[in-house]
Formats: structure tokens, C-alpha cells, sequence
């Protein structure tokens, strides 16, 4: 519509008398005529005359300007947003990138990161192009950073970025990504471990308190701390004898690190920690109960790029009268149906079962997530705030305008799909007020005595229509693609498979799970397991519980049948941050003569997970300090000569018990077990 000339503005001469209705067809061509409107391009051959917008009188230019806006203003924009394409390797990028503690960006930062990234590309597309650059900032030569600073700062509402608006950071946020790359935009206090209010040796500290033989409190455990560092207390390590020094507790602008009860709590009851300071505190029954995981068994046995999606009615009806609901998605380029679904109802659970059905079919072609997904509001619009905002799990989102059926590309497949195949294959279908007589359904009259009248439908049954629906995308999809020419001999389904886009994102079941997966809240277990649907799912990681909240181990398990109904793995979620995928665990025959080959190898990777769940328990547990808290004498300033020995070796006396086994314990142990049967 509008246009730059070299530098001069333009408009389209059919706009304003057509789209635009700024004037009539005979003011326009009398206005040209007079030479009041001054023709840059003339039209003709596939091209549009151009109107120099300067030559318009004002009367309709504040006509164009109510409809539009400022042309200057609008033209800029629309130039600059030519270059703000998704950049497919940032994506990747930022979806896999993972921080120090190895979990992956947030995917709300994951976007931020990404459009920022688009709206860089483009300022370094319009600096290093002539021609961009005339078209994007309109024509001028001086204060290009200032006009791109204030273009970048009014599309900001618009497209969610966070650059800055300062002309100057602007600049040097551009120069910094240029020679860092992506990794530029990424905050430097993520994953970062100095950003840690309490680092290691603090936590260290607060968990020997915490697992003192008198099991204190966390508010005792913080009273002490306090003191601690007041000087008021001293706390010594009775396995060395030797005091903590306070001032390894300061930090470097020697201020102390305080910390809350709040921050005590967190640590203590963190699950990487909870499992070791639980061995101190309590008994090891109950310890070996809660947290260390156990073997599996079972009894001995001898056997055994841009979619397209829409609703609609299918049109023949059901014997009540209704209608079966359909909902399909279509890939634009080739027309393939790639999910389809069916309900009695229109609800959200109709467009959901058709994301499950399309992703079920495109993983078992080995294809990916398409990059852009075209919706309608009606059902989806619920959907807009999780499974269908851009970045999530489409790159790109498009809402189609409400009640522009043209817009939407499953509006044209739909129609081609039901007069090209199912009006070929199937009897009444059209309707019955079609123009065209071929698309006309014919219908009974039936006369009544009262004198009234109605028509005679004929009706069928929901599976038969379904199955007629099923059968005619099989012969859709299978049939020879519209273009011949350059597809020659290919199905649609050939050309969908032969053209994917290759930078198409990778199907990733874990974060899919989530939005179209089943559900169930459930716990992690004895440090090892989830159960879901009577069956039990093992962490992948003995590490996967230092991703846990604090003495939370409720978690939600998302998962996706297979056709047969099973479930393989299970992703599991807290507080919508992903945490791991558990694969199911395979159970080994108790009795060693029946044992196979397979059960000896489930055999040794329980043990293996056992064995190093074990040992860094062990590890963790001897980092601790056996301590004891002692009230300095202010009178009198001269240390001990020496710590009492008989508490120091009955305090590692009772610590060492809590994990060494003498044979007596053993032989009890098993007693115990034998009588517990």
C-alpha cells in the first residue's frame, strides 16, 4: 500500500479510491487528470500506479492518516519488520541451553532471549544493507542509531522484548552481540554460584548444627548462628578439635552473611540435603524407610514449518439429529491431513486429542515440530496463555481473525477435502441450499394429516461416519499432490516427507507430555522412584532431587500412552518446571535359577543406581563436622589446653553408629526381616 520511490513516499492510486475509500474512482482519475496528483509509477503488467503522497491534497490526506496513521511512521515500521524473521538457531540455542546446576532456561527467558535476538538481527540486517537501511529509517543519512533506538522502543509493547531504550546501551547491547553471540543475551546471574547468598562452606556449617545430637530446631539452629557470628558462642569441630573460624563466614567487604530461618529451613529440608542429615538425626530404620531406594522384584514365573488447524461438523448427521465434530490440521504447503480428531461435543479435549493424534503421527515419520501453527479463537483461545503462546512449544503462533474464514488455510483443505473426496466417496453430502445443482443433497418430504410438513434425512451411526471420515483422509492423503508438474508421481504424503523444512525444532516428548499428555500427581519415593498407574518409574539421576523444592517431593507426572495404552516413561514436573524422565522399572526374578540373561541385566542396573545412591550419601555424610558449641569464658581469655577426650570419642562413638553394622546388628536385621514375612 505504501511505498518509497528512491526517497520519495508513495501510495497505491487503487487504494485510495478501493481498500482505502479515501475518494471516489472519479475524483481520483480528475485529480491525475488536473495534475494534482503526481504519478511516480504507472500501472499495468502486474504492477500498481504509485501516488507521490506529498502531491496528495490535505483533505485526504487526513482522511488516509485517520485510517492508517502517519505514512512516514507506518512505512518505517514496515521495512524494519521485513527483517524480523525467527531465527531457528537461536531458538535451538536458547531451548537447550542448559546452566550450571543443569537444568535448562526458564521457557518465558528461553523467548525473551529470542525475540531480543530477532530484534538484533534486524538492526544488523538494516546497517549492513544500502537499501534496507533507506527503506527502514526513510531515506536518512544521520542519526541512525537514534531512529533505530525509537523504533525498536515503540515495537516493544508489541512484540514482549526487553532491550534497552537508552540510545547508548542500545549500541552497545547490538556490539556485544555481534561478538558474543547468543550467549551475550543470557543474564550472568543464572546458574551463576556466586550468586548464592550462602555458599557451600555457610550450608556445610548449618547442617552440622542442624544434626547435633540434640536435634535442634531450625530457629535454634539460627540463634546459634547468630551468636556464632557475634562472637558470643564458638563452634568446634570435635572430630579435629579444632574451632571454625567467624570470619571465613564474612564476606569481602567484611560484612557477616546473615540468614533467615527461612534460608535455614530451605537448606535443611532441601532433598539432597535432607537425605544425609536425616541419617544423623534419625534411626536408620526409619532413614532406610524414607529415603535409600530398594531392589524390584517379582514373583518366580515361566510365562510371559506452517500448519494449519479448524473445526468443523461432518456433514451427514447421527440419528439424534447431531452432528459428529471433527478437528483437523492441515500442513500448508502439501494440504496433508497430519491430525484429526472426533467428539460428540466441541470442547477443549476435541482440539487436544487432535494435537496428540498429529504429534503421535509426525514423531512416527521422524519429522518435527512445525514452526508456526494457525488457530481459530473459539476453542484454542484457552490455550493461549500455555500450549499455544509462541515459544513454548510452536516458535510461532498465529490467531486467525474471527469471522474471516479465508484466512485460514484449513478453511480452503476443508472444502477441498469434502467436494474433492468425501462428495467422490460418500453419498449426501452438500447441502441442500447449493447454487450448484451437483452440490445439492436431496431430501424426502413427508406430508402429515395436520397438513404440516417436514423433510426425511437419512441418518447414520457415530463409528460409521468416523470411519468414513478416517477412510477418505486415507485416500486424500495418499493421493497424487495438486502439483504434478513438480511433484510428479508423489502423494501429498510423499512431498510432506521429501520437503520438511530441515531446521524444524526435534520432537521433545518431555515438554509435549505436558500439554497434551496425561496426568497424574504423585511423589518421588525412597530417593529412586515415582508410581504412576500401579507401575514404578526410577529417576534417571540420584541428582535429579537437588532440583526439588524444599521438603517437597509432590510432583506432577505427565505421560503419553502408546497405541497399545502402556506407558514407557514418565516426565515428571514441579511447579511447571521440568525435573526428569523415568523410564519404567523392569523387575528381575528373585530366584536364581529361573533367572534369564535379562534378569540378570535389570539385576545390575538396580544395584548400580543402589550402589552409587551409597556412595554419595557416604561422602556427603563425612563432609560434615561432628560439633559442639562452647560459651567462651570472657574473664578469662586463654584456650583449653585440651578438648575432653572421653566426649569426643563418645560423640564419634554414637556418630559412627548410625552407620556401621556390627554382625550382631546384622544377624537382628535379619531376624527381624524373617519374622516381618
Amino acid at each position: 500500500m505504501i511505498h518509497y520511490i528512491e526517497e520519495t513516499l508513495c501510495i497505491e492510486g487503487r487504494w485510495l479510491y478501493k481498500e482505502g475509500n479515501i475518494m471516489s474512482r472519479h475524483n481520483y482519475d480528475a485529480l491525475v487528470k488536473r495534475g494534482q496528483l503526481y504519478v511516480v509509477q504507472r500501472g499495468g503488467n502486474g504492477r500498481h500506479a504509485l501516488i507521490q503522497y506529498s502531491t496528495i491534497p490535505e483533505r485526504f490526506k487526513r482522511k488516509i492518516e485517520e485510517k492508517v496513521g502517519d505514512p512516514h511512521r507506518l512505512v518505517k515500521y514496515q521495512a524494519f519488520r521485513k527483517h524480523l524473521v525467527a531465527d531457528r538457531d537461536a531458538i535451538q540455542f536458547y531451548a537447550n541451553y542448559q546452566l550450571q546446576d543443569g537444568r535448562y532456561l526458564p521457557t518465558e527467558r528461553a523467548k525473551e532471549y529470542h525475540t531480543n535476538a530477532m530484534f538484533l538481527n534486524a538492526i544488523h540486517a538494516v546497517q549492513n544493507n544500502t537499501k534496507a537501511k533507506r527503506q527502514a529509517l526513510g531515506g536518512r543519512k544521520q542519526g541512525i542509531w537514534a531512529q533505530l533506538t525509537r523504533i525498536v522502543n515503540e515495537l516493544k509493547e508489541e512484540y514482549q522484548h526487553t532491550l534497552p531504550g537508552n540510545q547508548l546501551r542500545l549500541k552497545n547491547k547490538y556490539k556485544k552481540y555481534i561478538n558474543e553471540g547468543y550467549t551475550a543475551l543470557i543474564h550472568k546471574g543464572y546458574g551463576n554460584s556466586n550468586s548464592r547468598k550462602v555458599n557451600e562452606a555457610l550450608e556445610r556449617l548449618i547442617l552440622s548444627i542442624y544434626t547435633m545430637n540434640n536435634k535442634p530446631y531450625v530457629q535454634v539452629v539460627h540463634d546459634i548462628y547468630l551468636q556464632f557470628l557475634a562472637g558470643q558462642v564458638d563452634v568446634v569441630d570435635n572430630q579435629t578439635g579444632e574451632l571454625f573460624d567467624r570470619m571465613d563466614f564474612y564476606n569481602d567487604k567484611g560484612e557477616p552473611i546473615t540468614v533467615s530461618d527461612a534460608t535455614i529451613w530451605n537448606y535443611v529440608n532441601d532433598p539432597k540435603n535432607r537425605v544425609v542429615v536425616d541419617i544423623k538425626r534419625n534411626d536408620r530404620h526409619q532413614w532406610n524407610d524414607v529415603h535409600r531406594p530398594h531392589m524390584h522384584r517379582r514373583l518366580p514365573d515361566y510365562s510371559l514449518s506452517k500448519i494449519s488447524m479448524d473445526d468443523r461438523d461432518l456433514p451427514r448427521k447421527l440419528q439424534d439429529g447431531s452432528r459428529v465434530k471433527a478437528y483437523y490440521a492441515y500442513d500448508v504447503k502439501t494440504g496433508a491431513v497430519i491430525g484429526v480428531s472426533y467428539s460428540s461435543y466441541k470442547n477443549k479435549s476435541l482440539f487436544v486429542d487432535c494435537m496428540r493424534n498429529m504429534f503421535r503421527f509426525l514423531d512416527s515419520l521422524s519429522l518435527g515440530i512445525p514452526a508456526e501453527v494457525e488457530v481459530e479463537h473459539h476453542i484454542v483461545n484457552q490455550f493461549k496463555d500455555d500450549l499455544m503462546k509462541a515459544g513454548v512449544v510452536f516458535p510461532f503462533v498465529h490467531f486467525a481473525a474471527a469471522g474471516n474464514s479465508q484466512e485460514k488455510r484449513a478453511e480452503h483443505y476443508n472444502r477441498a477435502k469434502k467436494y474433492g473426496y468425501e462428495k467422490r466417496y460418500q453419498e449426501g453430502i452438500g447441502r441442500f441450499y447449493s447454487k450448484l445443482e451437483a452440490n445439492k443433497t436431496r431430501n424426502e418430504k413427508v406430508w402429515y394429516d395436520d397438513g404440516t410438513v417436514s423433510t426425511k434425512e437419512k441418518t447414520y451411526s457415530y463409528d460409521q461416519l468416523v470411519n468414513d471420515d478416517l477412510e477418505v483422509i486415507e485416500r486424500y492423503n495418499n493421493d497424487l499432490h495438486r502439483d504434478q508438474k513438480r511433484y510428479k508421481g508423489m502423494s501429498r504424503l510423499d512431498v510432506l516427507q521429501a520437503t520438511a523444512n530441515p531446521n524444524l525444532v526435534h520432537y521433545n516428548e518431555a515438554i509435549l507430555a505436558r500439554y497434551i499428555g496425561e496426568k497424574t500427581q504423585t511423589s518421588i519415593r525412597r530417593s529412586q522412584y515415582v508410581q504412576v498407574q500401579y507401575q514404578y518409574y526410577q529417576l534417571s539421576s540420584i541428582d535429579t532431587l537437588s532440583k526439588l523444592n524444599p521438603k517437597d517431593y509432590t510432583v506432577d507426572a505427565y505421560y503419553i500412552p502408546d497405541s497399545d495404552g502402556q506407558i514407557s516413561r514418565v516426565h515428571i514436573y514441579q511447579d511447571t518446571e521440568y525435573i526428569d524422565t523415568c523410564n519404567r522399572i523392569a523387575q528381575y526374578n528373585e530366584a536364581q535359577a529361573e533367572r534369564t540373561e535379562q534378569d540378570e541385566q535389570i539385576f545390575t542396573e538396580q544395584r548400580k543406581y543402589i550402589t552409587k545412591f551409597d556412595k554419595e550419601i557416604k561422602d556427603k555424610r563425612e563432609n560434615l563436622h561432628n560439633v559442639e558449641i562452647i560459651t567462651p569464658d570472657n574473664t578469662d581469655n586463654t584456650e583449653p589446653e585440651s578438648w575432653p577426650a572421653e566426649d569426643t570419642n563418645e560423640n564419634s562413638q554414637n556418630d559412627e553408629s548410625a552407620w556401621e553394622y556390627s554382625e550382631a546388628d546384622q544377624e537382628t536385621d535379619r531376624n527381624n526381616g524373617i519374622d516381618s514375612l
